[in-house]
Formats: structure tokens, C-alpha cells, sequence
């Protein structure tokens, strides 16, 4: 199954970057991950705390989407006196000091390969700066703005007790609802009491449900 997904996802990509017009939004999103958009907003924001949840290898692999996609870029300028300061304290931090060292601990040997291949391609260094395309600034805010209305309809559906149209939603929506959670549109508890709305198991569904990456299920605890 793992195999034909990456087939399948080869094959998604490679219509798109044969496209002149490649920037086709719904296959660019049919294409990415829970974990692509969450990254892309954390990008965006500078949202280090939530980029450091997600495995380094991941991380780069999605940037190289970005990438590809035009919707990434290497900042060719001089980053804000803030950003400077936001980067530099970080780096400075406890929190990052643990991550480094926990991220070499779990990386393999091939794992170190490919995210150094993937460097080179997109000819940066480990130093460098990357930012948001217009045109990626532009895809982020139709997705947030499509989670917002997603969600909205989520809690149309839980407060008219509707539990088969709230259940079609949330099976259309799941691979956002990470990114639900990350922007601060979802709520928690709210969408604890959607799944006892239908008498599910939240824990069990989101488990399941192969859109979900399992280390976002940390955002519902």
C-alpha cells in the first residue's frame, strides 16, 4: 500500500510540474500531507515551538515540495531586525539544544543523506533563510481561509445534532484539521463533544484515519 502511495503521489507531482500553469491548487493540495500544511503555515509564522514536533527528515521533504511548487523560496535579503532576534533567542534556547541533539540521536545514516541531497538540489546550507513565495503566501491563505469555513460548517453540523452530514465533513476535512488546530481556529473540547455527538471515539477515529499524521494527535490532549 506504502509503495502504491508513492506512486501514486510521483505521478500527482509530476502532472503538476509538466503543467506550464503548474500552480493548479487543487492538485497541489490533493498532493500535500497534514504535515506539508502544517509546515507551511509554521514557515510562514516562524512558529519555531511547532516545527520542532515534526522530524527533521519531514520537514525538509515538505520544504522541497514548497520548492518545487513555487510556493518556497531561499530569502535573498536580509531578515528583519525581529525575525534576527525571534531566530537568534531560539537558537540560544533550551528547547532547541534538545532538539538538535535528540534529532541527531534519531536520524539514520540515510536519513542524513537524503536531507543533505535535498539541500543541495535547492542549493541552500544549513544556515539559510527561506520564506514564502507571493504565490505561497497566497495558497496559505486560501487554505487557512478553507479551514476556517470547514471548520464552521464542523460546528453547524454538531450544534443541529446532524451526526451523518458532521461525520461526511469531518471524513472530507481530515487532512486539515492538524492545521485546524496549529492556526488556532479549532477548539479541543469543542471537537471532543463533535465525536460524542456521534458516539466515536476521537482518539480511535483520528488513529485510524491515514491523513492524520499520529504526532498531531498531541494537539487534542
Amino acid at each position: 500500500m506504502l509503495q502504491l502511495h508513492t506512486v501514486h503521489q510521483k505521478l500527482i507531482n509530476h502532472k503538476i510540474m509538466k503543467n506550464p500553469n503548474h500552480n493548479n491548487d487543487d492538485q497541489i493540495i490533493e498532493s500535500l500531507t497534514s504535515i506539508d500544511f502544517v509546515v507551511l503555515s509554521a514557515m510562514y509564522d516562524t512558529d519555531l515551538r511547532t516545527l520542532i514536533k515534526i522530524s527533521a527528515l519531514d520537514l525538509v521533504k515538505s520544504c522541497e515540495k514548497f520548492f518545487d511548487y513555487n510556493l518556497m523560496r531561499k530569502m535573498n535579503h536580509e531578515p528583519s531586525s525581529e525575525l534576527k532576534i525571534k531566530i537568534q533567542n531560539w537558537l540560544n534556547s533550551i528547547e532547541y539544544k534538545q532538539y538538535t541533539e535528540n534529532t541527531n540521536q534519531k536520524l539514520s545514516f540515510q536519513d542524513k543523506e537524503t536531507i543533505r541531497k535535498i539541500y543541495q538540489k535547492l542549493g541552500l546550507k544549513s544556515h539559510d533563510l527561506s520564506e514564502l513565495t507571493e504565490e505561497g503566501e497566497i495558497f496559505l491563505k486560501k487554505i487557512k481561509n478553507n479551514a476556517k469555513k470547514q471548520w464552521n460548517v464542523l460546528v453547524e453540523y454538531n450544534e443541529s445534532k446532524n451526526t451523518i452530514k458532521l461525520k461526511e465533513e469531518i471524513d472530507k476535512c481530515s487532512k486539515i484539521i492538524p492545521l485546524m488546530f496549529v492556526i488556532k481556529i479549532a477548539n479541543g473540547q469543542l471537537f471532543s463533544q463533535m465525536f460524542k455527538t456521534m458516539n466515536m471515539s476521537m482518539y480511535d477515529y483520528l488513529s485510524n484515519d491515514k491523513k492524520i499524521d499520529p504526532i498531531f494527535l498531541d494537539y487534542l490532549r
